[in-house]
């Protein structure tokens, strides 16, 4: 199947209001094109030199960071990313701040108590996200997660509805958590049932990414 075909697939499922973020790590402009040629406009990179390098290369597609962000790597995503999906310090949130014209969208990263992850601890994640919300340059938009790794996609729904309870708790306090990023190309139809407003799905569109080569 093409990328057209694939892309087509997963939209006909695909709730309306929900954001369909195309993950495309490692992949080639080209396959960045053929998918904005059969009308996908938002884009995933984990890398940060590698969005920035694919921003000057590919116009008019909305890219999203979707990995882990360091402070020292903050330049090349600012400006170019429409929505950063994993702020897990003040620091991170403040360095993003003081870069952005305008500001900058962001969600909180939560954990879900995987120590190699990084991400807020969930019971840790409204008070932080009341310390961002003030930041300078910075505009919150909600909570992303990526649960405990596992074959059955229903394994993630504890995981999806925890963020979602998370996320409404902190709208009833004022914040605004409106944004669920959530699921991916294996579980999205569950983030999906649990309340994601965005899924990031990579493989099932572009297929799998060949080993990476060290």
């Amino acid at each position: 199947m093409s990328i057209a075909d694939k892309l087509a697939q997963v939209r006909a499922a695909l709730p309306a209001g929900v954001t369909l973020v195309a993950v495309s790590k490692t992949r080639p402009a080209a396959d960045i094109r053929e998918a904005m040629a059969a009308g996908q406009l938002d884009f995933g990179e984990n890398y940060a030199q590698e969005l920035r390098d694919k921003a000057a290369e590919v116009e008019g597609a909305r890219w999203h960071f979707i990995g882990s962000l360091q402070r020292n790597k903050v330049k090349y995503v600012v400006g170019r990313a429409a929505l950063v999906h994993d702020v897990d310090s003040v620091e991170l949130a403040e360095e993003i701040g003081k870069r952005s014209a305008t500001p900058t969208g962001i969600l909180v990263g939560v954990n879900f108590g995987e120590a190699q992850k990084s991400g807020v601890p969930a019971r840790e994640a409204l008070d932080f996200a009341r310390r961002v919300v003030g930041v300078p340059g910075v505009a919150l938009r909600g909570l992303m997660c990526i649960p405990p790794p596992s074959d059955d996609p229903q394994a993630a729904a504890p995981y999806f509805a925890e963020l979602a309870s998370i996320a409404a708790a902190g709208r009833d306090a004022g914040l605004p958590l409106h944004e669920l990023s959530m699921g991916m190309s294996h579980d999205w139809p569950v983030a999906v049932r649990h309340g994601a407003t965005i899924v990031r799905v990579g493989s099932a569109i572009f297929g799998a990414r060949p080993p990476k080569i060290t």
